[in-house]
């Protein structure tokens, strides 16, 4: 065990770190946080004597178990060599729309695309409005009558977000971006912007969200895994891992869901791949299969995602067959 220091805006935080080394491979973990700015030394070596030797052992077999892992090709792992040709032929498809199409057909096929999704991405979290009251809203400006405002604003800002994303595809997957894309989906629904701060519980889920002190690390770790691993990983495996993280941090207040699904989406079209819609009629599986990776750390990957990339699978086919395959 060592301490390790870091410099985050000009102040110095401490860490108390292992390092595991198996098959000419090194792994380091942190196992405390020690303190930042003038803590004493003493102090710090009060915190140590906390550390108990479960939690070392603990991280150790967590550390070693991410080596073993790195030796595989998840890509071959999760997805079929079958799957991997479909996508990659969806792939060359929706290219090949995107330059050869009219671009008010382009507009009027994204605008399908987004009447659906917008009604099934809010059903999941409760919103009420009908697929037909979604089509109304969002492409007749006629507002459904007996609804509240707040189911109203969910829709009309899902629109705008996405149509944000439609033009500004390059957008960083960073703090500022992730932050940025939820205050404008929470526009007059929640003044509550930014990484929460306190504690929120999420109602008939079997895992515990990140506590609030930690948000801000586990997202850091979260988009390091993704800076890491959007080389080595398929798109569709790399958004399905990554979604499946980012909701069991739950960083923001509400939203959680709207926003991970959009980042999804975000991802894979900077990858040219045709963009996915989360069906409310599976609501259940979608979590299930959530549920299923719960246990996996922040940046591990292990078969644990297996059901959530082959969800994913099945969800962007079925997208493509019934919305974009039918445009030109």
């Amino acid at each position: 065990m060592y301490i390790e220091k870091k410099i985050i805006n000009n102040k110095p935080y401490f860490y108390a770190k292992i390092s595991v080394k198996y098959r000419e491979k090194v792994k380091t973990k942190t196992i405390a946080y020690l303190g930042k700015d003038k803590i004493s030394k003493e102090e710090i070596k009060k915190r140590l004597k906390k550390i108990s030797k479960k939690d070392i052992e603990k991280r150790k077999k967590e550390a070693k178990k991410e080596i073993i892992a790195s030796f595989i090709n998840w890509n071959k792992f999760f997805i079929k060599k079958d799957q991997l040709l479909k996508l990659q032929e969806l792939k060359k498809l929706f290219i090949k729309k995107l330059k050869l199409l009219d671009k008010k057909i382009i507009e009027d096929m994204f605008n399908d695309y987004l009447t659906y999704y917008i009604y099934n991405t809010n059903a999941i979290e409760g919103n009420t409005l009908t697929l037909k009251d979604t089509d109304l809203l969002l492409n007749k400006g006629i507002t459904p009558q007996g609804k509240n405002l707040r189911e109203i604003n969910d829709h009309i800002n899902a629109k705008e977000v996405f149509n944000f994303i439609l033009g500004n595809k390059n957008l960083k997957i960073n703090h500022k971006t992730i932050v940025k894309l939820h205050s404008m989906l929470m526009e007059n629904i929640d003044k509550r912007i930014g990484y929460r701060k306190h504690e929120v519980r999420v109602f008939g889920a079997a895992f515990k969200t990140t506590p609030a002190k930690f948000v801000k690390t586990d997202m850091d770790l979260l988009l390091k895994w993704y800076r890491k691993n959007k080389i080595f990983l398929h798109p569709l495996i790399l958004v399905s891992i990554f979604h499946s993280k980012f909701e069991r941090i739950h960083p923001f207040y509400d939203g959680n869901g709207r926003i991970g699904r959009l980042l999804v989406n975000l991802i894979l079209l900077q990858n040219n791949f045709p963009l996915i819609i989360v069906s409310n009629a599976q609501r259940k599986k979608y979590y299930d299969v959530l549920t299923r990776a719960d246990q996996v750390g922040l940046t591990e990957i292990d078969e644990h995602y297996k059901n959530i990339v082959q969800f994913f699978y099945f969800s962007i086919l079925k997208t493509w067959n019934t919305i974009f395959n039918r445009w030109g």
